[in-house]
């Protein structure tokens, strides 16, 4: 599994301009891969995935650590390279429509009808350091999986992961962020393949069908 790292060198920041050459250099941009999910059946299924929330100091582009006294805090020189709750959606958009699991697969503003949908909380994203050794990646997502037709909650749970990092360094921390999200993200999407294939398809119409209009004489 690669993390993708994007630098921003200094000639793209505003402090390198007007000759402030010794402003320090923009935070490392990082982001987690779309975890690659088991092949299985295709169900006849338009998903959409949101991504609603996250937990309190979870939102926003910090990567969050979490420290003895139940403090918080964020990893000094590191950033997501986006909002936590777009990053994670875009993942798991992306994870699910590769799997070839669904009929389609998108996002809240999906321009098409979807017929189930399902809603994650990011309950966890974050670096535990409150065991005294390297810290550890926490991922913990709450899903639930509705009918979009009648609102109907098809089951609802929540998915938890952890992976330790192999050091205490940016790199090892969102490798090990990165696994955990992946795991999360297979179990989360077992369970709602599991749902849905439970869910009877749609019984054809018994109505007649319409009669031919009359021959134009």
């Amino acid at each position: 599994m690669r993390t993708l790292i994007v630098v921003l060198g200094c000639a793209l920041t505003g402090g390198c301009f007007g000759g402030l050459g010794n402003e320090a250099p923009g935070p490392l941009l990082y982001r987690i891969d779309a975890p690659e999910l088991a092949p299985g059946a295709t169900l006849p299924v338009d998903l959409s995935i949101v991504v609603e929330r996250a937990a309190p100091g979870l939102a926003g582009d910090g990567i969050a650590g979490r420290w003895p006294g139940k403090r918080l805090d964020y990893i000094s020189g590191a950033r997501w390279a986006t909002d936590v709750t777009e990053l994670l959606q875009a993942a798991l958009v992306e994870s699910f429509q590769d799997s070839g699991r669904m009929r389609s697969v998108q996002d809240e503003v999906g321009r098409f009808n979807a017929t189930h949908t399902l809603a994650i909380e990011v309950r966890r994203f974050e670096a535990d350091y409150t065991g005294g050794g390297p810290p550890v990646a926490q991922v913990e997502l709450s899903a639930t999986l509705g009918r979009n037709s009648d609102r109907r909650v098809l089951t609802s749970f929540t998915s938890s992961a952890s992976e330790s990092a192999l050091e205490n360094r940016q790199a090892p921390l969102v490798a090990a962020l990165d696994a955990a999200f992946a795991r999360a993200t297979a179990d989360v999407a077992e369970r709602s393949f599991a749902a849905l294939a439970a869910e009877p398809l749609p019984e054809p119409s018994l109505a007649p069908a319409p009669a031919p209009p009359p021959p134009v004489s």
